[in-house]
């Protein structure tokens, strides 16, 4: 799970409310009332030169959850939906016959099982990545800066601030799980909702958001721009990391600015997991807001990229993605945060992507 978690490097920017009103409810909260328009599969550009077949891998990984977790709601240019789950066993039992790398069997499956509806609200998309950074089992004078599991006294209501987390309130208690170099390497890792720590003794532990301390999200590129230390188009990870390091005291009391402070577990795993629980994959896993769109649903995105090396230089960015993860920053119909890989190409696109665009939801027709 991300509060961006698993969000973005971008979404260390201020996230603004897409829409208010409200009208019916999703999963058991209330929903605000989306603008859904038909669409056909031949009006979606570039949706024919896409690699479907890296998309229905990425469902076919949600497919165990949707055929067991019961039914599920969307949001659809009819209202709410209901999608059963013998709908998704339907759906599923559809994926399973697709063979692997049968591009024109894995198009017509998403044509066939699904309708696309556009999304009457301006797109957002950021893109989040699985950091890397050193480590090891036990402290030392290298490593000094414990990564903490979810202690067992945190309940739903609010927990000790970051301040005072790092300032000590957590010690003593045996929660450490390995301690690592880097507190803005780890502040990252808790900006991305996972990292792998590269072990001094020897092989890889993998972190897993397992809960949060339930104190409010701050943005500390907002706080840097209010700090009149940066502009808001500047305010990119890399850049804000940059700062970070060349202020190491200014930076430790701008990043508790922040307050939220995130667990993790080993989830003894290679792959980085999404907040559905299954494994994300790279370019085809999406963190979106549930409150409209429901995990294991397709959905297809028109926005940019940046390009790697090229400050300031942007591609179109059309492909197809599967809902697999969610944030506190992700918030609104058209919202989504790209998960890139663990790749240092990943780190800078997803450290530079903040676009514009549509998103496409992909609404199940069966039923």
């Amino acid at each position: 799970m991300r509060w961006s978690v698993l969000s973005g490097g971008a979404a260390l920017l201020a996230v603004a409310g897409l829409l208010s009103a409200c009208a019916g409810s999703v999963g058991g909260t209330t929903a605000p009332a989306v603008g859904m328009a038909p669409i056909s599969f031949n009006e979606i550009p570039g949706w024919s030169s896409d690699k479907h077949t890296e998309a229905l891998a990425a469902f076919k990984n949600s497919c165990p959850k949707l055929t067991t977790a019961g039914d599920s709601k969307i949001v659809t240019d009819g209202g709410e939906k209901t999608i059963t789950q013998d709908e998704w066993k339907q759906i599923c039992g559809q994926a399973s016959a697709v063979k692997s790398g049968d591009e024109r069997g894995a198009r017509h499956f998403f044509e066939e099982n699904f309708r696309p509806l556009v999304v009457q609200a301006p797109g957002k998309f950021t893109g989040y990545f699985e950091p890397e950074l050193r480590g090891s089992r036990a402290p030392s004078r290298l490593f000094t800066v414990p990564v903490y599991r979810r202690p067992p006294d945190l309940t739903d209501k609010p927990y000790y601030t970051r301040a005072e987390i790092e300032q000590g309130a957590l010690k003593g208690k045996g929660l450490e799980i390995v301690w690592v170099q880097d507190p803005i390497a780890l502040y990252e890792v808790q900006v991305q909702g996972s990292g792998r720590v590269h072990l001094a003794e020897g092989g890889v532990l993998s972190l897993g958001f397992d809960g949060s301390n339930n104190r409010p999200y701050t943005a500390i590129g907002t706080v840097l721009v209010d700090m009149g230390v940066m502009k808001t188009e500047n305010a990119t990870w890399p850049a804000i990391r940059d700062w970070l390091k060349r202020h190491p005291q200014q930076g430790r009391s701008v990043m508790r600015k922040n307050e939220r402070y995130i667990f993790f577990r080993d989830t003894r795993t290679a792959m980085a997991m999404g907040a559905e629980g299954v494994a994300l994959t790279a370019q085809r896993s999406l963190a979106v807001d549930t409150t409209f769109t429901p995990y294991g649903t397709p959905v297809w995105i028109d926005t940019q990229r940046p390009v790697v090396g090229k400050a300031g230089t942007n591609e179109s960015y059309r492909h197809l993605m599967i809902a697999q993860d969610s944030g506190a920053a992700i918030k609104g119909p058209a919202r989504g945060d790209v998960f890139f890989g663990s790749t240092p190409q990943a780190a800078e696109w997803a450290g530079r992507m903040v676009g514009g665009g549509r998103a496409i939801v992909l609404v199940p027709n069966k039923g």
